[in-house]
């Protein structure tokens, strides 16, 4: 029975590990990619912090006698059917982009959170596994310190990227606007009235002619 609760241990533990490589990936494309500074150096802070996340976990599963795992896991991101997401991501602004990105950053960080808590209870219901609980304790609190910086910073992140995204909207509101009145100003077709007999005409061209013949000789 302990050695098959072992071998389960190090399966959990090998997927977290495949967590973290993904998770590592994604950090250091989110360190090049976003537009606010000050998440730029939470998240180049915490690229470090991931990297020693891996090398705990590679560390205790080579104490196993396992091998550890250089898969990628697949991040929990929030996803919308293919339906609205081609008609959202085409006309998205990068402020828009980074506001979505920091909602995946949070949910990637909940979902890391709730992993590293259930393999540390896994590991104190095994007596020879309380050595594994200090540095995934550590790990566990490094994501939670990430997870609660997102929380906390999700108001001002969407204070400074609101105006740019509400700009980018007004901007495409006028210009489509504009563009509909002068198509409708050419499928105008304009008439000139003859105060005289009222007869019409479509163009002042024709209506002076039309003065001159009938109207002035008389």
């Amino acid at each position: 029975m302990t050695r098959h609760l072992h071998d389960k241990f190090l399966l959990y533990l090998n997927s977290s590990l495949a967590m973290e490589n993904a998770a590592l990936e994604r950090v250091q494309r989110r360190v090049q990619q976003t537009i606010l500074e000050d998440a730029r150096q939470q998240l180049q802070n915490h690229l470090e912090e991931t990297k020693q996340h891996q090398n705990r976990l590679s560390q205790l599963i080579t104490k196993l006698g396992r091998s550890p795992t250089q898969e990628k896991g697949q991040l929990p991101i929030a996803m919308p059917p293919d339906s609205l997401r081609n008609v959202m991501h085409p006309s998205m602004t990068s402020a828009e982009q980074e506001l979505m990105q920091s909602v995946e950053d949070t949910i990637v960080e909940s979902a890391e959170v709730i992993g590293y808590n259930l393999l540390i209870q896994m590991a104190g219901k095994m007596n020879d596994m309380t050595d594994a609980i200090p540095p995934l304790r550590q790990s566990l609190q490094e994501e939670e310190k990430m997870f609660t910086w997102l929380r906390a910073n999700a108001p001002a992140m969407f204070a400074k990227l609101w105006p740019q995204i509400e700009e980018s909207l007004s901007s495409s509101s006028t210009s489509s606007k504009i563009k509909t009145t002068t198509e409708n100003v050419d499928d105008i077709i304009q008439t000139f009235k003859c105060e005289s007999c009222n007869e019409t005409f479509n163009s002042r061209q024709e209506l002076r002619q039309h003065t001159i013949q009938n109207h002035q000789s008389k």
